[in-house]
């Protein structure tokens, strides 16, 4: 009986002591797992942190840009046209635009990256007037593609317009509607042909379009002078078709004489450019 009892009390001494053994082996795993997640938590931070200031520092944000238009007080009839926000017409504009390639990793081609976001006078509201992107691709050899689309949230219009150029020969260029019945709407082309030096012309540039909407097309074709100053545009539109000569008098003047196929109607035009601006005069 006596041997019985300190078997028993022996039992109770290795219970009572593995308990604490247990509740520490639980808190330390406790304490592991808590050290493992807080560990994630700030990778993760960091990680994120080095994410958005890379991505920062690809990008900049220019805005908003608010434009007013004032009105001579004298030309409107009215007291309250000063104070009326309609009369003031104000446009904002949002441009995020990239430093640099976007994503040099990724997609090497993609040279730059613009977005902007603009808001009309005429319909503000929390959805804005217009979104528009501008991608600029650039591969040695092949030349530079630039799309731009654009959505408007009103009209429910997406468009997209697409530029090909390479070099200064070649300019091919298409106006896309997304929601429309026609998807091409229009079409241009600038090809420019390098005559030798002995030739009284330099180049010869060709730009052919068509105006799907309208069923339109035309066709100018330029011949440029080795100096530059003068030119001769033949304007084969299909309406009214014109020729005329441009030349250069000195760095500000430029004078134009054209006159129309259809009708032999002379126009003269001179076109004086200013510091800040230019003059021009038809007669």
């Amino acid at each position: 009986h006596h041997n019985n009892q300190q078997q028993q009390h022996v039992a109770n001494l290795l219970n009572h002591q593995s308990e604490p053994c247990i509740n520490a082996k639980h808190l330390l795993f406790d304490f592991i797992s808590s050290s493992i997640m807080l560990k994630q938590q700030g990778l993760f931070l960091i990680l994120f942190s080095c994410c958005w200031s890379q991505s920062a520092a690809r990008f900049s944000v220019n805005g908003p840009v608010l434009t007013v238009t004032l009105k001579d007080p004298d030309a409107e009839s009215g007291a309250n046209k000063w104070v009326d926000l309609s009369a003031l017409r104000p446009d904002a504009r949002w441009t995020v635009q990239s430093r640099g390639p976007p994503l040099p990793n990724w997609l090497p081609s993609l040279k730059s990256l613009r977005g902007n976001l603009a808001y009309n006078h005429a319909d503000f509201s929390a959805v804005p007037s217009s979104i528009e992107a501008d991608l600029r691709f650039s591969k040695e050899g092949l030349g530079d593609l630039e799309i731009q689309p654009s959505f408007h949230p009103k009209s429910k219009k997406t468009s997209c317009t697409i530029q090909a150029t390479k070099g200064s020969t070649v300019n091919v260029m298409a106006q896309l509607n997304l929601s429309g019945k026609k998807l091409v709407e229009a079409i241009r082309g600038n090809f420019m042909v390098n005559l030798p030096s002995s030739s009284a012309l330099s180049a010869v540039k060709v730009s052919p379009a068509f105006d799907f909407v309208r069923n339109l097309p035309s066709c100018t074709m330029e011949g440029i002078t080795g100096s530059g100053r003068t030119k001769a545009v033949l304007n084969l539109q299909y309406n009214e078709p014109t020729l005329s000569v441009v030349h250069a008098l000195d760095e500000r003047n430029v004078i134009s004489p054209e006159i129309s196929l259809h009708k032999a109607k002379i126009v003269y035009n001179w076109n004086v450019i200013l510091d800040s601006g230019s003059i021009r005069k038809k007669k």
